[in-house]
């Protein structure tokens, strides 16, 4: 359920940032226009309390040096030509414009204006704008916050709503990997797209169930018919080593079919368990010894070799003991020896064992590239999209181990040998 965690996480993580995001250009456009709103204000009262004094003063003869229009607000004048040791010393060089100052610890808006041979300067008092400005910054950020909390409880309510059919039809899929021959339970499921999905893969599942069927009977039905001569041919083998007076030629040709029969029937074997892919009762439970099959394979695919200059080394670096049908185990070493004899023509074959590896080393002719992409497939598709078959040996290892969970690698190149090792799960 990890994929449906993430998915169920997105739909969560996409709410809160959408609400953070709402909630962060709102925040920002409110303080901006609070900002310029009282910014605005203030200059308007500024000006207005400047072309007041003005007005009040043209009309008197005696210009104060020193006016409080209100309780926030304090006027100065003072001439151009005289020094300006007289006025308060935080708004002394400052030029014509308006201004914010901070003095004593408070906050003031000021203008600097110069008429008639005057200077006039209007003091703002706005600390406690300021502190009321920073209060609803604070609430501003609070109400984001508790945006954010909603937006992720709708969130995580939406998503779990959401993922609810979803999570069902996985259950359900996921226990086909132990009870096979199940179905879906259709009633949990809507005409919604997840009731769709859910009937698309119901329709598949029961082709795929009919397929495996038809393969177990037909594998069933091939090995019954192959049985049949390789039985007679078995007996016909065993008539003619019971006869007296054969040259050693004959009893070599004799011991060769019957090793085949063997084989042929390790092999039918296989692909009789092979074919009952989802029967665990067909796994074996006994431990098998590598190295006897090891040494017993090699012997059988010798053949392949004939005068080839090879040297066959086997190395039991430690004792590999595997749960598994000796048939099986067989035919994965046989696949494995049997393309290192063909493909080498000088040198050496060395086969390691060690506690859960099968090492099959050789230097013989290498796979190229294009080929390596496809090499557990059977067949070779080239750049002219021609098909070339190259055995079904090495794909016959790939399910072999896929079966039982195995896993098989291998490092090849051009001219230079292959190596293929099979890791063996506990």
């Amino acid at each position: 359920m990890q994929k449906t965690k993430r998915l169920r996480h997105r739909i969560m993580f996409a709410f809160l940032f959408f609400g953070a995001t709402i909630t962060l250009m709102f925040g920002v456009s409110l303080v901006i226009a609070l900002k310029s709103v009282e910014t605005n204000v203030l200059d308007d009262i500024l000006y207005s309390e400047y072309f007041g004094f003005r007005q009040q003063t043209d009309s008197s003869e005696h210009v104060s040096d020193s006016f409080r229009s209100h309780s926030t607000i304090m006027i100065h004048t003072v001439s151009r030509d005289d020094h300006l040791s007289g006025m308060p010393a935080h708004v002394r060089g400052l030029p014509p414009g308006i201004h914010d100052v901070t003095y004593n610890n408070r906050d003031y808006r000021v203008l600097i204006a110069h008429a008639d041979n005057l200077r006039y300067i209007v003091q703002f008092d706005d600390t406690s704008i300021h502190q009321r400005e920073r209060d609803f910054i604070r609430l501003v950020w609070l109400c984001a916050l508790i945006t954010l909390i909603i937006a992720f409880v709708i969130g995580l309510g939406v998503a779990n709503h959401v993922f609810q059919p979803i999570k069902k039809l996985a259950y359900q899929v996921m226990a086909f990997k132990n009870q096979p021959g199940e179905s879906l339970d259709m009633t949990e499921f809507g005409d919604d797209e997840v009731g769709v999905l859910a009937r698309k893969l119901q329709h598949y599942h029961e082709q795929l169930q009919q397929l495996l069927v038809r393969e177990k009977e037909f594998a069933s039905n091939v090995s019954h018919e192959l049985r049949t001569p390789i039985t007679s041919i078995s007996m016909a083998a065993e008539v003619l080593a019971s006869k007296t007076g054969l040259s050693a030629p004959e009893n070599a040709r004799i011991q060769r079919i019957q090793r085949a029969v063997g084989e042929i029937s390790e092999l039918i074997d296989t692909f009789l368990i092979l074919a009952q892919i989802n029967d665990d009762s067909t796994k074996s439970h006994i431990s098998c010894d590598m190295a006897p099959i090891v040494d017993k394979v090699i012997e059988q695919q010798r053949v392949w070799l004939g005068n080839k200059p090879v040297d066959v080394i086997v190395k039991a670096k430690e004792a590999l003991n595997v749960v598994a049908h000796p048939g099986i185990l067989s035919v994965l070493v046989a696949n494995l020896v049997r393309n290192a004899f063909r493909y080498t023509d000088q040198g050496m074959i060395e086969v390691v064992l060690t506690k859960k590896q099968l090492t099959v080393s050789d230097t013989g002719v290498g796979i190229d590239l294009p080929t390596q992409a496809q090499i557990f497939k059977g067949r070779v598709i080239s750049n002219t999209g021609k098909t070339d078959r190259i055995g079904l040996g090495l794909a016959i290892v790939q399910r072999i181990c896929e079966r039982y969970n195995w896993r098989v690698s291998f490092q090849s190149k051009k001219n230079q040998g292959s190596q293929f090792t099979v890791t063996f799960s506990d």
